[in-house]
């Protein structure tokens, strides 16, 4: 794997991987119960972003193996998204046959870019 910037993708999945670790196997629930708690905890919860124009996009982080990924929803159509390295200033960067996707120093925005190198800016709604 490409080096990727450690500390955000820690920050993402930290309050995963303490849910998993303080699991203890004496105190197992039932396997369906297991099965969603183990589904659930590999992803994250969906966050609707927005960029200058108002438009919108879904973002979900979530647990592929080892490693990282994103979904994105544009336009109504899911793109999964792989880690693949990261920018210049450390920042992950995720990527499919159609956009890449830059996760930002604050974590909870992110650039968008497009096959044509159209590069939009998604935050939360609050911080536009």
């Amino acid at each position: 794997m490409k080096k990727i910037s450690y500390s955000i993708l820690t920050a993402l999945f930290a309050f995963q991987l303490l849910a998993i670790s303080a699991c203890n196997k004496e105190d197992k629930p039932s396997t369906e119960t297991t099965a969603e708690n183990t589904e659930s905890s590999l992803e994250q919860e969906a966050k609707m972003l927005k960029n200058q124009k108002g438009e919108s996009i879904k973002v979900v982080y979530f647990a592929e193996g080892d490693e990282v990924a994103v979904k994105i929803t544009i336009n109504g159509k899911e793109h999964k998204l792989n880690a693949r390295g990261s920018n210049n200033k450390g920042e992950p960067i995720f990527t499919d046959d159609t956009y890449a996707w830059e996760i930002m120093e604050s974590g909870t925005s992110g650039r968008l870019t497009d096959k044509a190198g159209n590069i939009e800016t998604y935050k939360p709604e609050g911080e536009q």
